[in-house]
């Protein structure tokens, strides 16, 4: 496994970004409009930010993600997993955790993102003999 960018909730996994892998071009191209759009200012945790930097765009991305996820927008959580994956190749893992007052998002630029090897399911198989008609 390379450079992959892991997203949990709850410490459970949802969602990988392969760096290694290339973006299409009309994914880059969406990219930027995203960009474009967060050009225009955006508003993070009730505060305004006119000329938004690459932490406060990561920050906010992150946390639309978190919101994507919880409402089952999953295209749009892949977009903005996506942009993270790309503008952020430093960022190893955004860790969602639930709680009473909604979630809690951190970022984590140190641990690099492990998949966690499922276990063994264990299938039983028991042939009958055909049945005849």
């Amino acid at each position: 496994m390379g450079d992959v960018l892991g997203v949990l909730v709850d410490n459970q996994p949802q969602l990988e970004f392969d760096r290694d892998r290339p973006v299409p071009q009309e994914h880059l191209e969406h990219l930027a409009l995203m960009d474009r759009k967060m050009d225009g200012g955006i508003v993070l945790e009730g505060q305004a930010f006119a000329e938004p930097d690459l932490d406060a765009r990561t920050r906010f991305v992150a946390a639309n993600l978190a919101n994507a996820l919880a409402q089952g927008k999953d295209n749009l959580a892949m977009a903005l997993t996506t942009w993270l994956g790309v503008r952020r190749p430093d960022l190893k893992q955004v860790k969602i955790t639930s709680g009473e007052l909604g979630f809690t998002v951190d970022l984590d630029y140190q641990s690099p993102y492990r998949r966690s090897k499922p276990e063994p399911q264990v299938v039983q198989f028991h042939p009958r003999p055909p049945t005849r008609h």
